[in-house]
């Protein structure tokens, strides 16, 4: 009598371990995933906190500079700027023609 009852439901044994394995494997992978993206998301904040830091550190050297003279070279050589009554000449052999 025992025999026939395991027989009987030892497909829903088989069933039911089918289900915990995939239900198992199921959160292990959503775990790794995780994981996985808890890694890109730190590297992605390292870069930005380093970029705050290089951008920190221009501002901290734009805010030293404090005479006009100093503003007004600034803008010319980096920015390219030049004054109002101003005419500028271009040497044509730097070019690189």
């Amino acid at each position: 009598m025992k025999i026939k009852m395991l027989k009987r439901f030892i497909g829903q044994y088989i069933v039911i371990g089918l289900f915990v394995f995939f239900l198992v494997f199921s959160i292990i992978t959503g775990f790794i995933f995780q994981i996985k993206k808890i890694n890109e998301y730190k590297i992605q904040i390292a870069q930005i906190n380093k970029q705050i830091e290089d951008t920190k550190e221009e501002i901290s050297k734009l805010e030293k500079i404090t005479k006009d003279d100093d503003l007004e070279d600034l803008a010319r050589d980096k920015l390219g700027m030049i004054k109002s009554n101003e005419i500028i000449y271009l040497d044509s052999s730097e070019r690189g023609n």
